[in-house]
């Protein structure tokens, strides 16, 4: 009963909340039954590996898959100029970034309303819920039935990203679009050809490749670590516990604490595997 009214109050009514990250307080923004789950403890993995390489990352922020904004705050936590541009496909989180940077005045910061894969239109956005992480436009990623809602979101291809793309150099490049990294890297190759950022992303397993999900799977995984090793990369593996584990390869397995990877050039591994 108390949780049906805390949710039927927060979809009324527009206030703000304080959050520390990193030593640095925000104002977290609860608009329009929007932006719950930015309470939550941002993922301590995720901040330390960005505090521990930022140093390392000469250039722009990149982010495919801003979701609420919460890699943008750690960012603007630990670089409060770091110039930042993202990509968003959901409307509903699009809104609520808005609100996240008008808030806390949050600049230069630059927020695409669309997804990026391999070409440009409408695709289906596979949610659970509106604003949930899980979302993604790959069908056949995961079964049509661990979804509860489709929308239609917009999605550039390589031959319509915006020239902001083309003006600023990149240092560093996340991607989390939950089973749609390969389009992205597709899409984005020149300009990691171009400037040799180092690469964050989310690989969900595989789980087992013997079944039609899974061979699915590894066939996508296999394509973005061919591109990967042609760009001269090493994989390394990010770990929950904020450890890093230098990897020849990723091999099937069913374990989503093991999904986080940093991708850097050859030249990089003594600097950022350990």
């Amino acid at each position: 009963m108390i949780r049906k009214l805390k949710r039927a109050i927060g979809s009324r009514f527009n206030f703000l909340l304080n959050k520390t990250i990193n030593g640095k307080n925000f104002r977290i923004p609860i608009a329009g039954g929007l932006g719950g789950a930015m309470r939550a403890e941002y993922e301590p993995w995720m901040l330390k590996t960005l505090r521990e390489i930022e140093l390392g990352c000469e250039g722009a922020f990149l982010d495919v898959g801003v979701n609420l904004g919460q890699t943008l705050l750690a960012a603007k936590s630990i670089r409060p100029d770091w110039d930042y541009i993202g990509f968003e496909p959901n409307p509903f989180c699009v809104f609520y970034t808005m609100k996240l940077i008008e808030a806390n005045d949050l600049e230069p910061c630059v927020v695409f309303p669309f997804g990026i894969s391999n070409s440009t239109g409408a695709m289906d956005l596979r949610l659970n819920n509106i604003t949930g992480g899980e979302g993604s436009i790959v069908a056949g990623f995961r079964g049509e039935d661990e979804y509860k809602r489709q929308i239609k979101v917009p999605i550039l291809g390589a031959d319509a990203l915006p020239e902001e793309l083309e003006t600023r150099r990149f240092g560093l490049v996340k991607v989390d679009v939950e089973g749609g990294e390969l389009e992205v890297f597709q899409a984005l190759q020149p300009l990691l050809e171009r400037d040799r950022p180092v690469i964050i992303t989310e690989l969900l397993p595989v789980y087992d490749p013997e079944t039609k999900q899974g061979r699915f799977r590894q066939s996508r995984q296999d394509q973005l670590l061919a591109i990967v090793e042609e760009l001269g990369y090493r994989i390394v593996r990010l770990h929950l516990d904020g450890s890093r584990e230098l990897l020849d390869g990723i091999a099937p397995h069913g374990e989503i604490r093991l999904s986080n990877y940093l991708f850097v050039r050859a030249e990089q591994v003594g600097q950022f595997a350990s």
